[in-house]
């Protein structure tokens, strides 16, 4: 009996292991700090590309997670200024990050660049069959002056 239990829990536990491991589809890392003072699709490359493409066998969804040091510079004072992303698949923007109402980093009072921080996103997006892409585009909102990424990573999984 007491082998039959070894088995049965050996066979349980090895197919929670297979089970749980998310393949990864695609991924970038890019570590050069990048800025701007204008609407821009971010370099996620580490070759400073800023289109991660991929293949898929079949349509479906997907997890796609995007992390990114962020600071933002706007005059003194102003702590209402931030910068929003859009994770555009396929060329279509994907929900939550449409529009500018969703802020990536926000301005602390400080004139210029300040109080840089790791934030994360983590999005289901829909895939096609054959070639796919994911783009990620920063705006500065609200009185900001300049947008500023570093050590962004990019990873789209099961």
């Amino acid at each position: 009996m007491r082998t039959i239990y070894k088995v049965v829990m050996a066979g349980t536990l090895a197919s929670i292991a297979v089970t749980s491991q998310a393949a990864v589809r695609a991924s970038a890392t890019n570590g050069v700090n990048f800025s701007s003072a204008v609407t821009v699709f971010l370099p996620l490359t580490s070759s400073g590309g800023s289109t991660v493409s991929f293949n898929m066998s079949a349509a479906g969804r997907k997890v796609l997670t995007f992390s990114a040091e962020c600071s933002v510079n706007a005059p003194a004072g102003n702590t209402v200024g931030w910068v929003d992303i859009d994770i555009l698949v396929n060329g279509v923007v994907v929900s939550p990050t449409t529009g500018s109402a969703d802020a990536f980093c926000a301005a602390n009072g400080t004139l210029g660049f300040d109080g840089w921080e790791t934030n994360s996103i983590t999005v289901v997006i829909p895939v096609v069959a054959g070639a796919n892409n994911v783009r990620i585009q920063a705006r500065p909102n609200g009185g900001a002056t300049g947008l500023w990424f570093g050590e962004r990573a990019l990873v789209v999984h099961d």
